[in-house]
């Protein structure tokens, strides 16, 4: 008879988890195998995250939890200044290693096998963080309410591209100007509106 699964070990499984999937990626996703190259049991991974939905929804808001703490730290760091959490966010993001596990995101979203594991609200939770994000900070600097998510939404979106792009072309240096620029606008978005 096999050792019982130590639940304690979630966290480390799942960090095991989501740097195999950043390898691998989602398309073929499947316990047996992610299992067999953790080194783990099939029965371990159920253990600690049920059905594989549980943990596809595990891999995604662990992925999700490090943008966030990326983007509270740069809030930390740029006192308010939402042009310069975009840029600090963009610097972490081109990281490869980084960058891996953000493409698990889109492919969630993209792979139709993978999109169908994920409850309608996990997705739509995923594609809006950073239009809340960016909505917040421009209202709080005195933008009204639906400029501040159109500005937003369209910084959100233009990001989500940059990624694609980032991820398709691997030019970091033409999508590091453009980044860049997308924080200047913002910037200068925030600043006018506190200049009213």
């Amino acid at each position: 008879m096999g050792r019982k699964p130590n639940p304690e070990r979630r966290p480390e499984i799942l960090r095991a988890v989501v740097d195999e999937l950043a390898r691998t990626g989602l398309g073929d996703l499947s316990l047996r195998p992610l299992a067999g190259a953790l080194g783990v049991s099939t029965y371990t991974l159920t253990y600690q995250f049920g059905t594989k939905e549980e943990l596809l929804r595990a891999v995604l808001e662990f992925v999700e939890e490090e943008q966030v703490g990326t983007a509270r730290a740069a809030v930390r760091d740029a006192a308010g200044d939402v042009g310069t959490v975009v840029a600090a966010y963009w610097e972490w993001v081109t990281v490869p290693e980084h960058l891996a596990r953000v493409r698990l995101v889109f492919e969630a979203l993209t792979i139709p096998r993978v999109a169908d594991l994920l409850a309608d609200d996990f997705r739509a939770r995923l594609m809006s963080a950073w239009v809340e994000f960016l909505t917040g900070d421009l209202v709080g600097a005195g933008m009204a309410r639906d400029d501040a998510e159109a500005e937003a939404t369209i910084a959100a979106s233009a990001l989500a591209g940059m990624l694609l792009d980032l991820l398709a072309t691997g030019d970091r240096e033409r999508l590091g100007r453009a980044a860049r620029r997308l924080a200047a606008h913002l910037r200068d978005l925030q600043l006018a509106c506190r200049a009213r």
